[in-house]
């Protein structure tokens, strides 16, 4: 008798801690082998002192720099998503060629809770940006899972050992060989590699050659793609997500107000499903706002630096709106103000609402098999 059919579905959000890590395995490496692609993430207890040394202009000391950052401060969480690819029914009658940019995943998330058994450095700033985004403190304490980063020698374990399960997990991801996804992710490959895979080589051409061996299926980074490829006016994490989830519902409409067919990839995952590492979203701005069409509060200002930054140099306290659909909304206003006085100054009509680079950018931020290379953004 088949009981598979039977069983409840499994979860799509999971915290991992040192009580649950031992009998989640199981579930991490059977979800591993169904993989299309996957999505890490990592936390640390801090940036740095120095921002300048992280930033050298020479990508060699650069790098070296922050080396020297992942050995002084300890990963606090590491985020793993795993997509799914999932096929279309054949009771529907649909075939690959019906639209093949139709596509739709299964995501599961994993959030582990690492906790240090070496002495580290803790910035302030960076703990309080984490305890405002969700990380609770005293579980992360309590039950973080104790890693030690380094040599492999020393620290694959034994069977119990979370040293060994997480670098199992770890060797499990590389051996997929399946696209791995980040987002400004050159600091966090450096943090994975230094916990859960060997000491950090000293030259930096020798750790981009280790990631091509682990990574076989090669490292895309969705912040250098919206900075340098389709040039998003913001790339910061939160902003692309709700952005391109916007257009994702729109798209599910089968023909906008001109005719045109929405040509974009749909997705059936919502926000919190997605993000590797949940986010709380900021609190209401103190200015006054009004209900616009969908029901939303509105405000006709909005703070700038979270609009282009993600970040609030009051630290969300500006009393103007952190609202990304605020944001969104503005800009699309005054992208379609430039396109009716362009129609109005133009004898050529303008082109569809559907713009080639927004298709483009939806194909290069979610196809396997992009023609762009895998491409790494250091910080």
């Amino acid at each position: 008798m088949n009981t598979a059919s039977n069983a409840p579905p499994l979860p799509t959000y999971n915290q991992v801690t040192k009580h649950n890590l031992a009998a989640m395995q199981p579930m991490i490496v059977q979800l591993l082998k169904q993989a299309t692609f996957l999505a890490l993430d990592a936390e640390f207890t801090g940036l740095g002192s120095n921002p300048q040394t992280t930033r050298a202009k020479d990508i060699q000391e650069r790098y070296q720099h922050l080396c020297g950052l992942a050995k002084s401060h300890a990963m606090v969480a590491f985020g793993l998503s795993i997509f799914i690819r999932v096929e279309p029914s054949s009771a529907q009658g649909q075939s690959e060629d019906t639209d093949s940019r139709k596509r739709a995943y299964k995501i599961h998330n994993f959030n582990f809770s690492m906790l240090s058994e070496n002495d580290y450095m803790v910035s302030p700033n960076s703990m309080v940006f984490l305890a405002e985004n969700g990380l609770d403190l005293n579980q992360w304490v309590l039950e973080g899972i104790p890693y030690s980063g380094g040599s492999r020698e020393t620290n694959d374990g034994g069977r119990g050992n979370p040293n060994g399960i997480m670098r199992s997990i770890f060797k499990r991801i590389m051996s997929r060989r399946v696209p791995v996804v980040v987002h400004n992710g050159f600091l966090d490959l450096i943090f994975l590699y230094h916990s859960f895979y060997a000491d950090l080589p000293p030259k930096l051409s020798t750790f981009v050659a280790d990631l091509s061996d682990m990574f076989e299926g090669g490292i895309f980074d969705t912040k250098y793609i919206s900075d340098y490829v389709t040039r998003e006016r913001s790339s910061f994490l939160a902003y692309l997500f709700r952005k391109y989830e916007r257009a994702d519902i729109r798209a599910k409409e089968p023909v906008n107000p001109a005719g045109v067919v929405n040509k974009q990839i749909f997705s059936d995952f919502s926000v919190q499903e997605a993000l590797p590492v949940p986010s709380r979203p900021p609190g209401p701005s103190s200015t006054s706002r009004k209900r616009g069409k969908q029901g939303r509060e509105s405000t006709s200002e909005y703070c700038e630096d979270y609009a282009f930054h993600g970040v609030c140099k009051q630290k969300m306290k500006c009393g103007k709106s952190h609202d990304l659909d605020v944001i969104l909304d503005a800009e699309e206003a005054r992208l379609n103000s430039k396109k009716r006085k362009g129609n109005k100054d133009d004898a050529i009509p303008s082109a569809p609402e559907s713009s080639t680079e927004e298709v483009a950018a939806d194909e290069v931020a979610t196809s396997t098999k992009s023609s762009i290379r895998p491409t790494l953004m250091p910080l």
